[in-house]
């Protein structure tokens, strides 16, 4: 059973995507290399003229772990801003904002 990570790997090539979508899924670099070179020596990935190309071996892979790439949990669907969240104060708190910060 190949895991979702190796999934995500194998989709984004089959793409010719970007990894932001690799790191946005807190992998590094390192571990995304890693996980290629892994590919690769399962024949999952080739290299053909200096290009990454799945092999049938892999989009068969790819075919059977996109069930893994889909979330069913709707809490993770939309994850919250928090660090545009305001602290909450006291109620008699009267805010002075800082007049160079001010844009008009």
């Amino acid at each position: 059973m190949t895991e979702k990570k190796e999934i995500l790997v194998l989709k984004m090539i089959e793409n010719s995507g970007n990894i932001k979508k690799l790191l946005r899924e807190n992998l590094s670099y390192r571990e995304i290399s890693e996980i290629t070179n892994k590919l690769v020596d399962n024949e999952l990935l080739s290299y053909v003229e200096k290009k990454i190309r799945l092999t049938p071996k892999g989009k068969e892979v790819l075919a059977e772990g996109k069930h893994l790439l889909k979330e069913t949990n709707k809490v993770n669907w939309i994850q919250p801003e928090n660090q545009s969240r305001i602290k909450k104060h006291e109620r008699n708190f009267i805010y002075l904002p800082n007049q160079t910060e001010l844009d008009f």
